[in-house]
């Protein structure tokens, strides 16, 4: 691993790999010795493995509980199947992440390789165009996006979820379960990380081409011409070389995103479903209500950051568009210009940028909205379902009663 732009991103990266979401980036050194790598990989493995573990063993003990609580409430409809399918994803989402690290060890070090070639490339392009962009800019927002999403989560969370937790469960178990859920709702922020690296990179690539619109206004010697089209030419050739990085990008997190966005709305229509018999119970707290929605909306803005900084790092990459439409040298581009920004024009509109999960669905607002709207129509057909449940028990109910004597 080098480069500026990863160093920086490190800090995050050990979080996430002392979570068991990313192997640890000292096992990508160059520098490193491979007889030192090799017991940093094993124990990192079997520190995975605990955590698999530790996932199997709470998706048990939560779907015996989640068992318990069905009969005594008598609700032993579909609650049960739901429930289980939902707490089995525990064990399932986990096992995608492990094995898909296992699996792509390799892709994610071509990616770390990728980003710091990139920076590289892209610091000596804008050394003589545009110059450098100011450092502590990308050390900010990763501390705004990520560093305080991180913290909001592992604050958040414990708070909103431990308390709806069922009263059949020990603590123990309320915080190993609290655990495993923070560690699957920690992967959609490690994705967002890489979303904003993409991000940075384009940013520092527009930069440059901004520049070069500004010298090619004034342009009126033919040696700065030709050297002007050749930075344009570099500039489309590392325009390429993001895009094709975001193909990898989608091809490493294909399988834990779209899972996680499974999980996600399974588990939403899961809490629906839940506070809906909570409240005909009687012994069910006031504040626990407000919690579950509390929960709700953590687990639907979680979904929605990634979408939305995606959008926002598809729509940097649209302005390059209006940026190659609108530079001129003088009244009349030369013909060595024209084709070089034809060229740039055809390449933005056939490599269009799209974060996707394996053309399962594109992840952007566009997509967040049909989710939602989904997730609410599934709300509709199930308080319908259970209404009509509750209609066809009384049915039964004044049919085996005896009439009354007159």
């Amino acid at each position: 691993m080098e480069g500026q732009l990863l160093a920086t991103a490190r800090p995050y990266l050990q979080f996430f790999s002392l979570v068991t979401l990313m192997p640890p980036p000292s096992s990508y050194e160059r520098d490193a010795d491979l007889c030192q790598r090799r017991p940093l990989i094993f124990a990192f493995g079997c520190y995975s493995c605990c955590v698999f573990l530790l996932g199997m063993y709470e998706t048990y003990v939560n779907i015996l509980t989640l068992n318990f609580e069905v009969r005594i409430l008598e609700v032993e409809d579909f609650t049960s199947a739901l429930g289980m399918v939902q707490k089995t994803f525990y064990t399932i989402l986990l096992a995608i992440i492990h094995v898909n690290m296992l699996i792509y060890y390799r892709r994610l070090g071509q990616i770390y390789m990728t980003i710091a070639a990139l920076e590289l490339d892209l610091d000596d392009a804008s050394q003589c165009f545009g110059g450098l962009v100011k450092r502590t800019r990308f050390r900010q927002r990763l501390a705004l996006v990520i560093g305080l999403w991180i913290m909001f989560l592992l604050i958040a969370f414990p708070i909103i979820t431990i308390p709806v937790m069922t009263e059949y469960m020990s603590w123990r178990n309320k915080i190993l379960t609290e655990f495993i859920l923070l560690v699957v709702q920690l992967k959609s922020v490690e994705y967002v990380l890489f979303v904003v690296l993409v991000q940075e990179l384009l940013l520092r690539l527009r930069h440059t081409l901004i520049y070069l619109q500004q010298e090619l206004t004034d342009c009126h010697q033919r040696a700065l011409l030709q050297a002007l089209c050749v930075a344009l030419l570099r500039n489309k050739q590392l325009m390429a070389r993001v895009w094709k990085l975001v193909g990898e990008l989608e091809a490493y997190y294909l399988l834990p995103m779209l899972c996680l966005f499974l999980y996600n709305g399974l588990a939403m229509l899961h809490i629906v479903n839940w506070a809906y018999i909570q409240a005909f119970n009687p012994s069910d707290c006031t504040n626990c209500r407000y919690l579950r929605v509390g929960n709700l909306m953590l687990l639907l803005i979680n979904l929605l950051i990634p979408c939305w900084l995606s959008q926002n790092c598809i729509g940097t990459y649209n302005s390059f568009k209006r940026i190659i439409h609108n530079i001129r040298c003088g009244k009349i581009n030369p013909a060595l210009l024209s084709n070089g920004l034809r060229e740039y024009a055809l390449q933005l509109e056939h490599l269009k940028l799209r974060f996707t999960c394996g053309n399962f669905f594109e992840i952007n607002l566009k997509c967040f909205g049909s989710m939602v709207v989904t997730i609410v129509s599934f709300t509709i057909i199930l308080i319908q379902f259970k209404l009509q449940g509750i209609v066809d028990a009384k049915r039964q109910i004044m049919q085996k009663s005896p009439p009354k004597a007159h």
